[in-house]
């Protein structure tokens, strides 16, 4: 397969993700509900947690995800602990790395206001199998994550936006 091809089947397969990701994103169940102004602000202020509920990958069906996972994003760190179901180009080296669990603290984040919501696109500078996690945010704060990888194929997700948990919170 030339470069022009591989370029054409990776925008294909992205498309095909988004598409899938945002066909309709009401059906989502969010376990808590925030009010419109608080979704906008944690937008704006590049601090959120995305909760996956489901995982949709481009050789099989649509899966439940048990909870856990989670991608929390704030101003100057993502962290992602995400699985992977699909195709892998690279085996790699160590089991553990199967999985979509980093923390970046190099990394691009553009936001721009979209049709019923926002588009986040963060591209990971510390993470070299990584190319972009583009996240698709509806003013209901349910949520599509889409994840372009050099060595993978792409992988998407659905769920809600929710607040981070302060530190001292979490440990009570």
């Amino acid at each position: 397969m030339n470069a022009h091809n591989f370029t054409k089947a990776i925008f294909a397969s992205i498309t095909i993700m988004i598409i899938m990701g945002c066909s309709n994103p009401r059906r989502i169940k969010n376990d808590e509900t925030i009010s419109a102004a608080t979704l906008k602000n944690l937008i704006d202020s590049q601090n959120f947690v995305f909760i996956p509920q489901y995982v949709s990958h481009m050789t099989g069906p649509r899966r439940n995800l048990s909870s856990g996972f989670e991608v929390a994003v704030s101003k100057d760190t993502v962290i992602s602990y995400l699985p992977f179901f699909g195709r892998g180009y690279i085996a790699p080296i160590s089991p553990s790395d199967v999985d979509f669990d980093f923390t970046s603290t190099k990394f691009t984040n553009t936001t721009t206001t979209a049709n019923r919501g926002w588009n986040v696109s963060i591209k990971p500078k510390d993470q070299t199998y990584l190319r972009e996690l583009y996240f698709r945010i509806f003013d209901n704060a349910s949520a599509s994550l889409n994840i372009t990888s050099l060595d993978r194929s792409s992988i998407s997700f659905e769920g809600y936006i929710t607040e981070r948990k302060s530190k001292a919170a979490s440990k009570k």
